[in-house]
């Protein structure tokens, strides 16, 4: 890749539903393989983003154990990591400010394009706040 002025970064490609996702892999302590354990701390990535009532097949689950700094954990089974990829900040895109409260709230923080499909940035230390959020508000 080109350095085009800004910082470069790795992030561990995935997709669930056919929605393409980027994370950057500082946040992620472990990922090991879905075996079919419940948990209270382990979560479907597609419940945490709220996709609606339309069923998600998965492929090849993997669980993904985040850096939050609490002693909880914070699990979330995503689809099997596709490719490392690295990208230059400067392709970053913010989401349109119409979006951004919706996004922002869900963990979702930019957009990347790579070989023409987009690339949701996902946040999951924001999105475990969120979350956590509204629990104690409700």
């Amino acid at each position: 890749m080109i350095d085009q002025g800004g910082i470069n970064l790795n992030l561990f490609l995935f997709s669930v539903g056919g929605v393409h996702f980027a994370i950057d892999p500082e946040q992620a302590v472990e990922m090991i393989p879905y075996e079919g354990e419940k948990d209270d701390d382990l979560f479907w990535f597609h419940e945490e983003l709220a996709f609606g009532d339309e069923a998600v097949t998965y492929q090849a689950p993997v669980i993904v154990t985040i850096r939050t700094g609490d002693p909880r954990p914070y699990r979330v089974i995503i689809d099997s990591m596709e490719d490392i990829a690295g990208f230059c900040t400067d392709d970053i895109r913010p989401f349109p400010e119409l979006l951004e409260p919706f996004t922002l709230r869900k963990g979702l923080w930019g957009v990347v394009v790579k070989d023409g499909r987009m690339i949701l940035l996902v946040d999951f230390v924001r999105l475990l706040r969120e979350r956590r959020s509204d629990i104690a508000y409700s």
